[in-house]
Order: C-alpha cells, then sequence, then structure tokens
C-alpha cells in the first residue's frame, strides 16, 4: 500500500501525519480549483466596478425625480448591496464546489464517506429524547462525515435548528436555538448504564437529572474536582460513569469542545452509542476565497476539527478495553 492509498489515523495526528495528507489528498484539489478561484475573483471584481456605476446612476435619478437627497442614496445603497451578492455568485458556488471535494478526499483517506447535504441526521430522535437538543419548528442538516475507528463507527454532521413564533401582527420569526455540530459514535460494546455530561448549569443543577425509561438519573460526582467545576453529571450506573469520566477522557470532551470552536457541549453514554452535541459555527469551510486555496494553514483547521473527534473515540475504546 502506498502512501497515496493508506488510510491516516487521525487519533494521532501530528505534523508529519498532516503533511502527507495535505500532499496526498487536499493540495492538488487546491491546485486545481486556483485557476477556477482567480477567474471568479476576477468576476466578481468587474461586477462591484458595474454595481457601482449602476447604482451612482439610480441614486442620481431618484435624487432628480423626488428632489431630496435621501431617496437616492437609499436607491442606490440597495443597488449595491444586490450588485455585490450578484457579483459575489461565482466565488460561492466555487467555494461549495471546492469544500465537496477536499472534505471528500479528507473523508477517503480516513476511510469515510462525506455528503455536503440531502441526508437524514443520525440518532437525531435519540439526541432530543435524552435532552442534548432543545425542542425546534425548522431543521437544516449539512456536511456529513460517515466512517468507522478501529471497529467502532461515527457519523459527525452539523445541524441548525429553529423556533417559530407569530407576533401580534401576525408576522412568522425563526429564532435559532441550535447551530453546531452533532456527533453518534457507536462502539462494539455496550454500556451498562445511562451517563449524561453537561456544561455546569449553575443553580439549576438543584433540578437534578431527572428519570429516564423509568430509572432515575443520579448526580455523579467526578474524580477530578476541576471538572466538577466545569460539568455536571448524571447517569443511572455510579461506577460506570466514573470509569468513563476519569481525568483524560474529560480533558478530550474540553479538547472536542476547543476543536469544534464550540461551546455548551453535552453528550450521553447509552446503549452502545456515545452522543454529543455542540453548540458552535459553521466548520469545514474553504475560509477566505480571496486569498490563494494553496496554503496547508487553511486545511489544517479543517483536518484538526475533524481529528478531535476521532481522538475522543479514541479515548472511549481504550477505556472499554481496560474495563473488566
Amino acid at each position: 500500500m502506498n502512501d497515496a492509498t493508506q488510510l491516516i489515523d487521525l487519533a494521532h495526528l501530528d505534523d508529519a501525519l498532516f503533511a502527507r495528507l495535505y500532499k496526498d489528498r487536499i493540495e492538488p484539489c487546491f491546485h486545481a480549483n486556483e485557476e477556477h478561484r482567480l477567474e471568479a475573483v476576477k468576476k466578481f471584481k468587474t461586477g462591484v466596478a458595474i454595481s457601482i456605476a449602476v447604482a451612482a446612476a439610480v441614486a442620481v435619478g431618484a435624487g432628480l425625480m423626488t428632489q431630496e437627497l435621501g431617496p437616492g442614496l437609499i436607491f442606490g445603497l440597495v443597488a449595491v448591496v444586490i450588485g455585490l451578492v450578484i457579483a459575489y455568485q461565482p466565488l460561492a458556488k466555487l467555494a461549495k464546489k471546492l469544500k465537496q471535494e477536499y472534505c471528500a478526499a479528507i473523508a477517503e483517506a480516513m476511510g469515510a464517506s462525506y455528503a455536503i447535504a440531502g441526508f437524514s441526521p443520525p440518532a437525531l430522535p435519540r439526541l432530543k429524547s435524552l435532552k442534548l437538543l432543545p425542542s425546534y419548528d425548522r431543521s437544516n442538516f449539512e456536511d456529513l462525515f460517515s466512517g468507522a475507528h478501529k471497529g467502532a463507527r461515527y457519523e459527525l454532521y452539523e445541524g441548525h435548528l429553529e423556533t417559530r413564533s407569530t407576533d401580534s401582527k401576525g408576522r412568522t420569526r425563526y429564532t435559532t436555538v441550535f447551530r453546531g455540530q452533532l456527533i453518534r459514535m457507536h462502539f462494539p460494546r455496550e454500556f451498562l448504564g445511562v451517563t449524561i455530561v453537561r456544561r455546569d448549569a449553575g443553580v439549576f443543577n438543584a433540578f437534578g437529572g431527572g428519570q429516564l425509561d423509568g430509572k432515575k438519573l443520579e448526580r455523579v460526582r467526578l474524580v477530578a474536582s476541576e471538572f466538577e467545576k466545569a460539568f455536571e453529571v448524571w447517569g443511572t450506573d455510579q461506577v460506570e460513569a466514573r470509569y468513563l469520566l476519569h481525568p483524560v477522557m474529560m480533558e478530550r470532551l474540553i479538547a472536542l469542545e476547543t476543536g469544534l470552536h464550540g461551546k455548551r457541549i453535552r453528550c450521553a453514554f447509552e446503549g452502545g452509542d456515545l452522543l454529543v452535541a455542540v453548540e458552535g459555527g459553521n466548520l469545514f469551510e474553504p475560509g477566505d476565497m480571496f486569498k490563494p486555496l494553496v496554503d496547508p494553514s487553511r486545511a489544517r483547521r479543517i483536518v484538526d476539527e475533524i481529528a478531535s473527534v476521532v481522538k475522543v473515540m479514541d479515548q472511549v475504546l481504550t477505556a472499554q478495553t481496560l474495563r473488566s
């Protein structure tokens, strides 16, 4: 097996491994699209120049018709905004094509698959039933990575959830209640109980963990006190919860939250699955399309985001192997 076909283990990502992944899989994709990027930037600049000219004409025309400066400036500004949106479309289209290509290349290097959209969100009902996600009325999902690591399967994707409200005038408004990454990791060995981990809820801890399928969720005291300040843990099996959530595992969860540029991570160990929700931004994007594509730092950010998930899986697998 040569370097181009050897699978990459992102759980042990270092500079040498990334350099190989970048050279073999990602850099060729960037090179192939750089000329298209330059053409799209040129079209954008031409579009901006035309937009400014049209906006100036609209502003002058509106000003002459109304004999006032204000309406002319408003119409001119609207024309500029519309022109900029239209001018950026070639770059936006290229960015989407580029993301599809390099994410697919990274996934292939891991022995995984990638879908940019059009998939059924894995484990979504269970994420809701375990109260890792809020209720919502409208949803959108993208960027699904599906694969396996040492016999454990995983799915990582992004979700945007919104609630609907109506004001006194009957106008509908949507408010974001969750935007971030959703992860399902399925392990060969089932967990004995249910363990739920949330970022510390402060005074709300007093309300307890509630019940799950008729079983009471009791507060779990962590071995390391510094993690109790950051997390609240509830479970049906105290012994297993403490075993799973030892300091290395808690550090992995914090690293996952950091690696995904998110906040308020929460997760649940149930059955054979570890389900995770992290509030964060829109990841895996190509970045600034006005800069040259061929840049390792552009790719390193994306690879690190995915690697943080695989490292958590690696830690859980280690814990399961050591469990008697």
